[in-house]
């Protein structure tokens, strides 16, 4: 049985991502890996296990950073659907899914 069909596309993606959970002097960075991404969010295997409903800063690339829900972890791969998007953010996140749909890879 399949579920509900996804708001957005979502593209297969073996990059390598760092999260921050960020506090109020400081920040400590879990790298990753991306293996999947859309426009509402991303899937990573993350390096730690993070909290259902944490709110971390997600680096995209170098200059697209945002932040990000975790809604699903499952071991330590996690689900995070993008939060407080910029205008900028959401253009910057919609080229990188144009350039992503591109390849053969996306999937529903």
């Amino acid at each position: 049985m399949r579920g509900p069909k996804r708001r957005y596309t979502r593209y297969l993606v073996n990059r390598p991502i760092v999260a921050q959970r960020v506090y109020d002097e400081m920040s400590v960075s879990i790298r990753g890996r991306w293996q999947s991404f859309g426009e509402g969010g991303a899937g990573a295997q993350m390096a730690e296990q993070l909290r259902t409903g944490e709110v971390i800063r997600l680096e995209l690339s170098p200059s697209l950073k945002v932040w990000a829900a975790v809604r699903y972890c499952h071991a330590f791969y996690h689900g995070f659907e993008f939060v407080l998007l910029r205008d900028k953010q959401r253009a910057d996140i919609k080229l990188l899914c144009s350039e992503l749909d591109r390849r053969p890879t996306a999937f529903a």
